[in-house]
């Protein structure tokens, strides 16, 4: 039986609905507002840096046209709401994480796009390393596990053996 909400859904659509979700993590841990335009455009954002390195090597202008496109809306639009985003992040969010997440010294959205990708993408690869240690304990310990059950049942199948063998010379 299939997760609640994966019925009919390919891989590459589950995928993609998990990047989703860590990107909107990524973004409210980074303190952008969610109820500006700027939190969707930011998001494209990265989703398109991360499927494309072309956008990430400083074709800001590319992407901020494909992100209008996608959206119904102007360069301009899509200029200005990311920069609105990043601003009320620095200025009115939690500076800690702001600054773990963003860059409080080069402002410039381009930049600071940069920034949040590559923080993505650290915690991502942070997040990926700690389950992955995870899986190799559990996976020793299961190994363990079943090494000890195999001692009980090799030592368990040669009592059975020599039983039936002084049985045989018994008779």
């Amino acid at each position: 039986m299939a997760p609640i909400g994966t019925a009919g859904q390919s891989i590459i659509e589950r995928i993609f609905i998990m990047i989703y979700d860590e990107i909107a993590d990524t973004l409210l841990r980074a303190g952008i507002p969610v109820n500006t335009k700027g939190f969707i455009y930011i998001h494209d954002a990265l989703e398109l840096m991360d499927k494309d390195p072309y956008y990430f090597s400083g074709k800001i202008c590319a992407l901020y046209a494909k992100i209008a496109k996608q959206n119904g809306a102007s360069f301009a639009q899509v200029e200005r709401g990311i920069r609105y985003a990043f601003e009320g992040a620095l200025t009115r969010g939690d500076s800690k994480l702001a600054g773990h997440y963003l860059d409080p010294v080069n402002t410039q959205s381009s930049n600071q796009l940069k920034v949040l990708f590559l923080r993505w993408k650290q915690d991502s690869h942070q997040r990926e390393t700690a389950l992955c240690n995870n899986m190799s304990v559990c996976r020793a310990e299961i190994y363990n596990e079943i090494l000890a059950e195999m001692k009980v049942l090799t030592s368990t199948i040669r009592q059975a053996a020599l039983s039936a063998v002084s049985q045989k010379t018994a008779v």
